[in-house]
């Protein structure tokens, strides 16, 4: 069973639901250390962080001690694109144990399509191995989605012709150093200079977002002090999806304010979200809703 967009409640009455129907000894309840989960069931119930899942001092206890009468939860376990990645082949080993799995996600995806093959191979490895993502899947496993609408908005911020001169010398003279640096290192630097522009925007009593603490500003937060639930105005959008996907799960935001301007950077980050959004809502629209 693949279940997406639930919050708290709607988890744990799906996992009622099917250890009142399933005669289940013992949950081994697998997540992400950001997204702590505390389940109330009725057997023993065992929670095993996602880095431990390939640990040597689990890997073979587990494997003795999961059989058919155990349920395996994937909450929150999508964590890399990489389908073959290790961590993956050790959980698909504990997986192979059991018929009883229950995998949950806030979203279907991390950036591509092809990530929801990382859910299918949870549910059965064996049958989806080397496959690319195809709509028709969505029906083929039991999976049930609850939608996580996202909406982008920007707020205009406007530059001057020293700004522009700034940011285009400031790319000019990313481009020349390159040499064999990695790519993707250009447009991480010209958005942390596009933020710096914005700072004029930045109104004291509204709470922001940025990449760093470079602003010295209490109401300005970095990602990694996000904790719980808030409202915040986007100064700068992490690089990482899967990082940026985390504040929205943490925030529970669905309503992104984005700080932009003109400069050619803003131009990109914005696209590239909204192919994203477009491939969220791709599959929101052709999969059985949760209700």
């Amino acid at each position: 069973m693949i279940r997406i967009g639930l919050g708290p409640r709607e988890k744990q009455k799906e996992i009622d639901s099917y250890l009142d129907n399933n005669g289940i000894k013992k949950v081994f309840c697998f997540y992400f250390k950001a997204f702590p989960v505390k389940y109330k069931v009725d057997c023993d119930i065992e929670y095993i962080e996602y880095a431990d899942i390939e640990m040597y001092k689990f890997f073979y206890r587990l494997l003795d001690n999961i059989d058919h009468s155990s349920l395996i939860i994937m909450d929150g376990c999508m964590r890399t694109q990489n389908r073959s990645e290790l961590i993956y082949n050790c959980a698909h080993h504990y997986l192979n144990q059991t018929p009883h799995r229950l995998i949950f996600e806030h979203f279907p995806i991390i950036e591509s399509k092809d990530d929801f093959m990382i859910l299918l191979d949870f549910e059965n490895k064996g049958k989806y191995k080397g496959k690319g993502f195809d709509y028709v899947y969505l029906q083929n496993e039991d999976i049930k989605i609850k939608p996580v609408k996202v909406k982008l908005e920007t707020i205009n911020v406007e530059t001057t012709e020293k700004d522009r001169e700034r940011y285009e010398k400031k790319k000019q003279q990313l481009f020349d150093g390159l040499g064999e640096k990695d790519p993707d290192t250009i447009p991480r630097n010209l958005q942390i200079l596009a933020g710096d522009i914005k700072k004029k925007a930045i109104e004291p009593d509204k709470l922001y977002i940025a990449r760093n603490k470079r602003f010295n500003m209490e109401n300005v937060k970095s990602y990694q002090e996000i904790t719980g639930k808030g409202d915040y105005i986007v100064i700068d959008m992490h690089y990482r999806r899967l990082n940026f996907n985390d504040f929205l799960k943490t925030t529970g935001m669905s309503r992104i304010k984005y700080l932009s301007t003109v400069l050619s950077i803003d131009s990109v980050i914005i696209t590239e979200f909204m192919k994203w959004k477009a491939r969220l809502e791709a599959i929101y629209a052709q999969a059985s809703l949760y209700k």
